[in-house]
């Protein structure tokens, strides 16, 4: 995890850059120049930019996508195949399958005697 968190260059500029902007903040009650620019809209991007938690959440996308794996964007499959229900014997998901015993009632071999 933390070849994610800290170990990029981009990592560490953000981590460090995040205390100093929370630092100028806190000065910016005293210097009304300092006061002035966090008075900004910019200023309330960058409260979100600089929140701790985003960086987290930005950072650990990579960690996120190593445990989990590449998401195929592309469209080229079959939602059900990836998402859904198992098929069952004739190609229908498994709990609407005549053929499939898991589709309960629906089976044909349930009417037997």
């Amino acid at each position: 995890m933390s070849a994610y968190l800290w170990r990029p260059w981009y990592a560490r500029l953000w981590w460090v850059a995040i205390p100093a902007y929370w630092a100028g903040m806190a000065l910016s009650s005293q210097v009304p120049l300092i006061a002035d620019f966090y008075d900004l809209a910019l200023a309330g991007y960058l409260n979100v930019f600089f929140f701790p938690p985003t960086a987290l959440m930005v950072l650990g996308l990579g960690f996120a996508q190593e445990r989990i794996g590449p998401f195929d964007w592309s469209g080229d499959y079959d939602p059900h195949e990836r998402f859904g229900p198992e098929r069952g014997p004739s190609g229908l998901p498994c709990y609407v399958d005549p053929l499939d015993p898991r589709s309960g009632p629906l089976w044909i071999g349930h009417k037997r005697h």
